[in-house]
């Protein structure tokens, strides 16, 4: 039996923490998964992501130079085929509802397990969304139109 040979995702990330980065580039590089690329804050993310076209970008929502939201809008002009995850240390729901309305497919909490960002990139980069679950009522209103799929993690609406 011969095994088909799948495409890794590539990933850019963007944080002002280099500890995170680096770990999160650790992590994910041991899990096939390609980091083609970081920034510190958002005007060299912007400067690189001209030239790079990463399945999914990680967004700190707390950058020194602009909010993350900021970001995300102007990416998803810069790099419409690459997908957003808001990765936060907020939880608040008006984060991440404004996250989703700027353009972000998920949203993790850099509180969670490594493993919950590494679901939200394989997630996002199929074409699903990935936000969490207890925020079911205020999502849909909230995601651009070209956001409609759900992550399976959440329970549909009645």
């Amino acid at each position: 039996m011969k095994k088909e040979k799948q495409k890794k995702i590539s990933v850019f990330l963007i944080d002002d923490h280099p500890i995170v980065r680096d770990g999160v580039r650790s992590y994910l590089t041991s899990r096939s998964t390609e980091v083609v690329g970081e920034a510190s804050d958002a005007p060299e993310a912007l400067l690189k992501l001209k030239k790079l076209r990463p399945d999914v970008i990680v967004l700190d929502v707390n950058l020194p130079s602009m909010a993350g939201w900021e970001v995300a809008s102007r990416l998803r002009r810069l790099v419409p085929g690459s997908k957003i995850i808001a990765f936060s240390i907020h939880s608040g729901e008006e984060y991440v509802v404004r996250m989703a309305r700027s353009g972000a497919r998920g949203y993790v909490m850099k509180s969670q397990p490594t493993a919950e960002l590494l679901e939200a990139i394989t997630q996002v980069a199929r074409g699903g969304r990935y936000f969490p679950s207890g925020m079911p009522d205020a999502l849909p209103a909230a995601a651009p139109k070209s956001s409609a799929r759900k992550a399976p993690r959440r329970a549909p609406r009645r």
